[in-house]
């Protein structure tokens, strides 16, 4: 199931810091998924390297390999991302063109906020020095993401309060 909805972060600081991590980490995509637990859905908020049409677009826990990382919440590798069997192509991402797959769930205090994905063209072996620099990459997402949170909690208190 794909649904658009609105996004609420910070979209350039998002944009560059995906886009730094791509580069960090030497790989062709970098995508940040932000969590809807109460929903159990994840939606693009923003990406290096797949086409920009997808950012809104959700999917639930249950799809794909990054619905994987947010239901387990653990680090999902894939070598050839496609021979996978929790594979889910996301129509309108061009990501047909990447094989491997490395994904980590954002989370603090037990709270998922988020999974940051990276992609190559070729296959790739992702090792524990890849993962641990995803995870440094992260940080500044996850801080973002729980800000986002925060201000959308808050939004919806003043809307209330207003609305009485």
């Amino acid at each position: 199931m794909l649904f658009r909805s609105r996004v609420s972060l910070p979209p350039d600081f998002m944009h560059a810091r995906v886009d730094a991590v791509r580069k960090k980490l030497n790989v062709q995509v970098c995508s940040l998924y932000q969590a809807d637990s109460s929903r159990k859905s994840l939606e693009i908020v923003a990406t290096s390297g797949l086409n920009q049409r997808v950012l809104g677009a959700t999917l639930t826990y249950s799809q794909g390999l990054t619905g994987k990382v947010a239901r387990t919440r653990s680090t999902v590798v894939a070598r050839d991302v496609q021979a996978h069997m929790d594979y889910f192509y996301v129509p309108g991402s061009d990501e047909e063109h990447f094989r491997s797959y490395l994904g980590i769930p954002l989370e603090c205090d037990s709270v998922l906020y988020g999974v940051l994905v990276v992609q190559t063209r070729v296959k790739k072996t992702f090792f524990l020095k890849d993962i641990r620099e995803l995870h440094n990459g992260g940080r500044d997402l996850l801080d973002a993401l729980k800000l986002s949170v925060r201000w959308r909690a808050r939004s919806a208190c003043e809307l209330l309060a207003t609305s009485k």
